[in-house]
């Protein structure tokens, strides 16, 4: 085959620049630390490194939801904590309320701090996350779910906004006012005890369910005469009777209620299921309790009970708040687990990103000065041939 001084000449050009664009790829991959510098370099490599991209950004999107749910669980376990602390405040103020030294100037005194404890869990009830989102208002968390002076009104929903925070976890980020705050019962949850206009001295002393599978949530009533008492249902049918004894316990269909005192004839009680009430109306209910007359001793009498009853529903509702702040600490160790979980498959991707993707810098540097070698002996060569010509010979 015959070669031209112009095909020699081109084909070392070539090969030069073929050599020269070798060296400034691995320049490229040595300033920026990075082996693939496009899909064509390996492009098996390359389509595995955008799938692990991708995990890796799924990763960092489930850590923004842990700190977002975890932003707002803890500021709900702090209200929750707060308002365990003024349900106490109100208990304790409930004990002196049923203090018999008390005079209406000093209940006078107890009710207003019981309206100010009121108002302050409502502002607690109205707790926002800091970026204009309230914590109980469900997914309508946009407007102050709890308002009015009265009776309370709730302007969220029953719904809970639940987070990914694993490829197969969801928390929730709050709980709903309505779950927290207003689907309380009165009584002891689940039966109340009330006074008529009674003449007598009996007050309630204790009521307790002692067989669940007895009561049928019915409405009875508990009358006294002549020493002995009675109990009938709606019906007016008599479902027990007997003599009455101060303190004895009187029990029927699975409950135990006991007074102290003497009942005057035609005295009664109405014993039935407990009724939704919600927090901020147990604290008005006690507020009403305070301003009843206790002027006589049977006025005296049916204010035990109904401070009995107030009693037992905010001695439940500071076991239910504990309840569901006991849950907000479940769900924040849920995070805590979760955050774990994904840092260590983050670990496992980058790690994986990172043999396909990073340069191996000893192995760079040594193929660099190859290349270099290669280059200048390639010039060197070129320009030796460059300078050949026949004339030379033909000196």
């Amino acid at each position: 085959m015959r070669i031209s001084t112009s095909m020699l000449q081109q084909s070392a050009i070539g090969q030069l620049q073929k050599q020269q664009s070798a060296l400034a790829k691995t320049q490229l991959q040595l300033a920026t630390g990075q082996r693939l510098q496009s899909a064509a370099d390996d492009p098996s490599g390359a389509a595995s490194a955008v799938g692990l991209d991708q995990a890796a950004a799924q990763y960092q999107r489930y850590q923004d939801q842990i700190n977002v749910a975890r932003n707002r669980l803890g500021l709900e376990e702090n209200v929750l904590a707060d308002s365990v602390e003024l349900l106490q405040r109100v208990r304790e103020i409930a004990v002196e309320l049923n203090n018999g030294t008390q005079s209406m100037q000093t209940r006078g005194i107890l009710a207003n701090e019981l309206k100010g404890l009121r108002e302050q869990l409502v502002s607690y009830a109205n707790a926002d996350d800091g970026q204009g989102r309230y914590l109980f208002g469900g997914s309508q968390d946009g407007v102050a779910p709890f308002s009015g002076n009265g009776i309370v009104s709730y302007a969220g929903d029953q719904q809970q906004r639940l987070l990914q925070v694993t490829g197969s976890r969801t928390v929730a980020d709050a709980d709903p006012g309505s779950e927290v705050f207003l689907r309380l019962r009165d009584g002891n949850g689940t039966f109340t005890v009330s006074s008529g206009a009674n003449t007598g001295t009996a007050g309630l002393k204790n009521a307790r369910l002692t067989d669940a599978s007895l009561w049928d949530g019915g409405s009875y009533t508990l009358s006294f005469t002549g020493g002995n008492y009675e109990i009938r249902d709606s019906g007016n049918v008599v479902v027990a009777g007997g003599a009455y004894a101060q303190g004895q316990a009187i029990a029927f269909r699975g409950v135990d209620v006991s007074f102290t005192g003497t009942p005057a004839d035609g005295d009664s009680f109405t014993v039935g299921p407990s009724q939704q009430r919600d927090m901020f109306a147990q604290i008005d209910e006690l507020v009403r309790v305070a301003g009843l007359p206790q002027d006589t001793a049977a006025q005296r009498a049916q204010v035990q009970t109904a401070m009995h009853q107030s009693l037992t529903a905010i001695d439940a509702t500071s076991l239910h708040v504990s309840d569901v702040r006991a849950t907000v600490g479940n769900r924040l160790a849920v995070l805590d687990d979760a955050e774990s979980q994904n840092a260590a498959q983050n670990e496992t991707t980058q790690a994986a990103l990172s043999s396909i993707r990073d340069l191996d810098y000893a192995e760079a540097a040594t193929r660099l000065s190859q290349q270099l070698t290669a280059l200048q002996a390639a010039q060197q060569t070129f320009a030796r041939v460059q300078g050949m010509s026949l004339f030379d010979y033909l000196r």
